[in-house]
Formats: C-alpha cells, sequence, structure tokens
C-alpha cells in the first residue's frame, strides 16, 4: 500500500479562514488589547506611589495601547464586522498580572502577524497593512513586562 507524501506547510503561511472567524479572530485581539489597556492602568496606579516616572511611562505606553486598539477597532469595521469586546472588566483589573508576563508580547505580535497573512489570504492587502503597522509599533514600544520589573532603567530610554 502506498502512502501519501506529507505536505509540510511553512510554520509562516497564512492559515485560510472564513470571513466570520477572521472578524471573531480580530475582535478576540481586539480583547486581548483592551485587556492590555486595563493592565497599564493597574501598573500605572500600583507605581504611582512609589515612583512617579516609571508610573507615567507605564501609562504613555498604555496610551499607545489604546492606539492599537482603536485602529483594530477601525479594521474590523472597514472589514465589514461589528466590534464585540468579550472582556470581564472586573478580571482584567484582577489579572493584571499576565499581560506583565514576559510571554505577552511576543504572542500579542505573532497573533497580530498572523492576522495579517490571513488578511493578505482573503484579499484584503490593505487592511493586512494597517496590521503591520500595529506591529511595527508594538516592536518599538517598551512591554509592559520590561516596565513592571525594571521601571528604573526603563526611564532614561
Amino acid at each position: 500500500m502506498k502512502t501519501q507524501p506529507t505536505v509540510r506547510r511553512s510554520k509562516y503561511a497564512p492559515s485560510v479562514v472564513t470571513k466570520n472567524d477572521l472578524l471573531e479572530l480580530l475582535n478576540a485581539d481586539f480583547t486581548r488589547e483592551c485587556r492590555a489597556i486595563y493592565a497599564h492602568a493597574v501598573y500605572a496606579e500600583r507605581m504611582r506611589p512609589h515612583n512617579e516616572g516609571a508610573a507615567l511611562r507605564i501609562a504613555r505606553y498604555g496610551q499607545e495601547t489604546v492606539l492599537a486598539a482603536l485602529a483594530l477597532c477601525e479594521l474590523i469595521y472597514d472589514y465589514g464586522g461589528t466590534v464585540i469586546n468579550r472582556l470581564d472588566e472586573l478580571n482584567a483589573v484582577l489579572n493584571a498580572d499576565r499581560v506583565a508576563d514576559p510571554s505577552w508580547a511576543p504572542e500579542t505580535a505573532r497573533r497580530l502577524h498572523e492576522r495579517a497573512g490571513q488578511l493578505r489570504s482573503a484579499g484584503e492587502p490593505g487592511l493586512s497593512k494597517r496590521i503591520r503597522r500595529i506591529i511595527s509599533a508594538k516592536r518599538s514600544a517598551v512591554p509592559l513586562a520590561t516596565l513592571v520589573s525594571d521601571p528604573q532603567p526603563a526611564l532614561s530610554r
């Protein structure tokens, strides 16, 4: 019996999804950004009594996260979807430490990169380019994990 050869896909090849699935994934990314906004606010408030400068820096990067969330929101509307935020606010505040985990930022970038590939595969290169701009902005930002774990050196950047 002859077996079929295994077809290896590149780990960078985008998975093809339906428009509704892609809208659901984009909304999940939007919810993830909202969770990060809450985490920046929580850590800015926690740092304020101890280190005003670090708190201001965290708040500034939180504002950049707000801009990324707004860009995702606009992208969802432009793709013909509705923004659905499935975030429990109390849960977001209580679990802010998850966003401050060092693996949060790379995972967010990976997901957004996947979305860019999926949008490109769906015939939406303009929307894909907008996702890549968000990724670029995130790469130039200091992750919350770095700001929280080492607030003094982050101030000199």
